[in-house]
């Protein structure tokens, strides 16, 4: 019994610990802001990659990225009396981050199954969340004007971060895009006009259902393989 409740907290204690730390610094430092929901955008896809590639079966790397979540959307709670936030938007905002979260973790986990190591996936999973996230930014010197317009709202549209400022805005937690740090470093607004995704449908599709295909037919696959063995282990002992 002891030998299974060790096995649950390695599972369980790193992705909370080290998760919730994040949050709770990023708190601090933001408050009740749109940083904070940000933050958590950039914190999970830091720590999602290397936390799920130090499982090996791909259930445990599913509920390794839940649990990733899970500090998270506690600590948004705590910004739904402070920033006028309602209970159905700060739901709206967790179910895009779990969504995020998961295909991340596929991300690495597809990158892990044509043989990179367990520190390379992380690496590269980890890179295309940050490029994902951040698209805003380092695709802005490439924008034309209105002419860019069009496929900038394809992925506006999709984005986790617009997805959740697009729940966040009608309170008092303004755009992403009016802060004063981020209207120094996308044109989004300025040269190219955008508007925030009125529903969190198009990023929770297209995230949740990526995530559900890989994970979906990994699991299949170890349960696949598993079978075989168990009836030559079978064999065997008769």
């Amino acid at each position: 019994m002891s030998s299974v409740i060790r096995a649950v907290l390695s599972v369980i204690l790193a992705p909370l610990l080290l998760s919730g730390v994040a949050g709770g610094a990023t708190y601090q430092a933001a408050g009740a802001s749109l940083g904070l929901f940000i933050g958590g955008l950039l914190f999970v896809t830091l720590l999602v990659p290397p936390l799920t590639m130090a499982e090996t079966v791909s259930a445990r790397r599913v509920g390794v990225a839940l649990l990733v979540t899970l500090p998270w959307c506690a600590i948004w709670l705590m910004t739904i009396p402070k920033a006028e936030v309602r209970v159905i938007e700060w739901l709206g905002c967790c179910l895009v981050l779990v969504a995020y979260a998961v295909a991340l973790g596929a991300v690495a986990a597809l990158i892990a199954r044509v043989g990179a190591s367990a520190i390379v996936a992380s690496a590269v999973s980890v890179t295309v969340g940050l490029a994902w996230m951040t698209w805003p930014i380092w695709l802005s010197p490439t924008w034309n004007g209105d002419r860019s317009e069009g496929w900038v709202a394809k992925l506006v549209v999709c984005h986790p971060g617009f997805a959740i400022n697009g729940r966040l805005v009608r309170g008092t937690l303004g755009s992403w895009t009016e802060q004063s740090v981020a209207y120094h470093l996308t044109d989004l607004n300025q040269t190219v006009v955008y508007t925030l995704p009125m529903g969190i449908w198009p990023s929770l599709l297209l995230h949740g259902l990526f995530g559900a295909a890989v994970f979906g037919w990994m699991i299949a696959s170890e349960r696949r393989r598993a079978v075989p063995m168990a009836d030559d282990t079978a064999t065997v002992t008769a």
